[in-house]
């Protein structure tokens, strides 16, 4: 993972365990927004799993995820990019609008550079491959709520392509 320095530490002192240690009102609220239940479930009950995370709702589609960031203002939304309606990209935009001080990492199938760009211009701290290890998503997760930005190793050589191509126009 890639991260810069950034903000708060809501995870205190138990940063590589599953949370011992940490009080009640140190956890991470996280929100799940993706189209497949199964999916959701899955992420759902690795956070559960952890004290220092607290699943505070789910969303199927990006509208619903921008009205329960609204009402239940979370540390960190889970956003997929490809959903039926609204792209996750967009959701992420219109999400931080209303919701700005919640940190939004897309986890996501795709590997297209553009996507990766666009979501991170969009307001995104980070963009993750939902092929990675379970922990790898806890330790995103936790980068995220700190303010610190995390991208997949795989995306970052895209990243840096982007960034150099747009450069020498």
């Amino acid at each position: 993972l890639v991260a810069r320095a950034g903000h708060r530490d809501p995870t205190g002192t138990a940063e590589n365990e599953r949370g011992a240690g940490l009080m009640a009102e140190e956890k991470i609220r996280v929100l799940l927004v993706d189209d497949h239940t199964l999916f959701r479930s899955g992420i759902r009950s690795l956070l559960q799993s952890y004290v220092c995370f607290e699943v505070v709702g789910e969303a199927g589609d990006g509208r619903e995820g921008i009205r329960l960031a609204g009402q239940l203002r979370p540390d960190v939304v889970l956003l997929d990019n490809n959903m039926p309606g609204l792209s996750g990209r967009e959701a992420a935009r219109l999400l931080l609008e209303e919701v700005p001080e919640t940190r939004v990492l897309m986890l996501t199938v795709s590997e297209d550079a553009d996507d990766l760009i666009e979501t991170l211009r969009a307001g995104a701290c980070g963009y993750l491959l939902k092929n990675i290890q379970a922990e790898t998503l806890v330790s995103a997760i936790k980068t995220a709520a700190q303010g610190e930005s995390v991208v997949s190793p795989q995306m970052m050589g895209k990243l840096l392509s982007g960034v150099r191509s747009s450069a020498s126009r």
